[in-house]
């Protein structure tokens, strides 16, 4: 049995839309839809996360653990409109440059401390300091000031009218500006991601490294009747086969990365539900720029471009669950622009560039590929990958490492190329973190064209103009091979028939806030 929620396309941030009018955005609280509580939620987790910490800690298991442990101001539903979380509702003054939020009252830290106007404030402002190294950065430059008006409400005026910002609250960069404990981080430190705190539905129990971590019911949460759940236990299962094969056993309640070619059988299945929708995320490709012979344009458009078969290389690998990709926004994301024109598979014309660029076969490419096994699409692509560069003289070794192990090495550029799949995301304004000099800026590019297109996106205030932006700044990626999409895909998730009323977010977020279990 699959879902299908709507496409994650057109409705987006409906919020935002409404600047012009200085719209005030309300919505109640959500309840469970039972009576019914209690209970542990078994799930079948693809790999351990580096940390709890939702600024420092990287990766998208760590985004997956820390949407359950914090809130953010506003949040989102299946459609990726904006809904009121701490914040119980919002006004938007002055043309779309100041944002005045009240905030729920009562609402503590898991540590016992007051989550009001300072302590988002505090968060806002630690985020905005460079010196935080925090992922989320990039996203509030625009901001000009922060004002704590009582305690319950808080002021964010911006440099300029912007339509950016509630998105950037609730989920773009590493899923938004989650609250955390000021008191806490300042006891821990650098040391908060072992002992995170925040106002989330559940609170860290027990985090045993590559064997299980345990997330216990917060009984101070401030939305009535949530969570539902006891404990959340997310047992780490990095083999993809063990993770089915506990689902159908009944030894897991939930898998939270299907492998895909297991995703038809669990379809089949009445006693489990296999949850899926439109391709929120891909397959990337992503060089070394500071690294030769990746400075070489020529050399990016042969290997990353017509050297690769995308249409194979899909068909091989998503077995139906996916699509061949160049753009770095995938089918099911706002603003996705078609892009395969650009680069059909054509091996001649690659090695014609190779030649130019000093390489045959007496002085083969050679280089280095590394990736991990979260999902097994990666080393499926990766093997593809390699054995069509063979066809035009180019010698790929993969290395398959460990998630954690992975992340410090792609993130400190000690790799040629890596081959990634991007943590799900609205649109592509929500790359900006990992792509803009001054981010992550995994290509490690020195490109200011790039910045420039994303500064404008900043300071679009209709969805259309952000779309025709991004339209441009894809193809320009695609043109300069900055990064390069191979395979578009959808976030496959399943859990056994007793889990209820669980929101499929498509990878943008796992939530079990409003999870339950029906068992006898």
């Amino acid at each position: 049995m699959s879902s299908e929620p709507s496409l994650l396309t057109r409705r987006v941030f409906l919020a935002s839309t409404a600047l012009a009018m200085g719209a005030v955005a309300m919505a109640p609280v959500a309840t469970a839809q039972s009576s019914k509580s209690g209970g542990t939620l078994r799930v079948a987790f693809e790999s351990d996360i580096t940390g709890g910490d939702p600024y420092r800690s990287r990766g998208i298991q760590a985004g997956y653990v820390a949407d359950n442990l914090y809130n953010n101001l506003v949040t989102i539903d299946p459609d990726l409109n904006i809904l009121p979380d701490l914040a119980e509702s919002w006004e938007v003054q002055e043309g779309g440059q100041v944002y005045l939020f009240r905030l729920h009252r009562g609402v503590r830290f898991h540590d016992g401390t007051s989550c009001d106007a300072e302590a988002v404030k505090w968060n806002l402002t630690h985020v905005m300091d460079p010196e935080s190294n925090a992922a989320q950065t990039q996203f509030f430059t625009m901001v000009e000031a922060v004002e704590v008006v009582d305690a319950q409400t808080l002021k964010v005026r911006l440099q300029y009218p912007s339509s950016v910002l509630l998105p950037a609250l609730a989920i773009h960069g590493s899923g938004g500006l989650r609250i955390i404990s000021p008191t806490a981080y300042q006891r821990w430190g650098k040391d908060f991601g072992l002992h995170p705190v925040g106002t989330g539905p559940f609170r860290l129990g027990k985090w045993e490294q590559n064997q299980v971590i345990v997330l216990e019911k917060n009984p101070d949460y401030f939305k009535p009747a949530l969570p539902s759940l006891d404990r959340v236990e997310l047992k780490i299962m990095k083999d993809g086969v063990t993770r089915v094969t506990a689902l159908r056993a009944g030894e897991v309640d939930f898998v939270n990365w299907v492998p895909r070619e297991h995703a038809k059988r669990l379809e089949q299945d009445a006693k489990i539900r296999l949850w899926r929708g439109p391709e929120t995320t891909g397959v990337f490709l992503v060089p070394t720029l500071s690294r030769t012979p990746w400075d070489d344009l020529r050399v990016r458009r042969a290997v990353m471009g017509y050297g690769l078969d995308r249409e194979a290389m899909a068909r091989a690998a998503l077995l139906g669950y996916g699509r061949p990709l160049v753009s770095l926004v995938s089918h099911g994301l706002r603003g996705h622009v078609a892009l395969l024109e650009m680069y059909p598979y054509n091996p001649e014309k690659a090695k014609v560039l190779l030649n130019e660029a000093g390489f045959d076969e007496k002085n083969p490419l050679r280089y280095g590929l590394i990736t991990h096994a979260a999902d097994p699409v990666l080393p499926t692509v990766g093997t593809i990958m390699k054995t069509q560069l063979e066809k035009i003289g180019v010698q790929v070794t993969m290395e398959v490492l460990d998630r954690p192990v992975f992340l410090k090495r792609h993130l400190a550029y000690d790799r040629d190329q890596t081959l990634v799949i991007a943590y799900p995301r609205p649109d592509l304004y929500s790359f900006a973190y990992v792509l803009e000099m001054g981010g992550l800026n995994v290509p490690n590019h020195r490109d200011r064209h790039v910045n420039e297109l994303f500064d404008r996106m900043r300071r679009a205030l209709s969805l259309e103009e952000q779309d025709r932006i991004s339209a441009e700044l894809q193809r320009y990626l695609a043109d300069q091979m900055l990064v390069s999409g191979l395979v578009a895909i959808t976030f496959l998730q399943a859990s056994r028939d007793d889990v209820k009323d669980f929101t499929y977010l498509g990878g943008q977020r796992v939530s079990f806030e409003t999870t339950r279990l029906n068992r006898a």
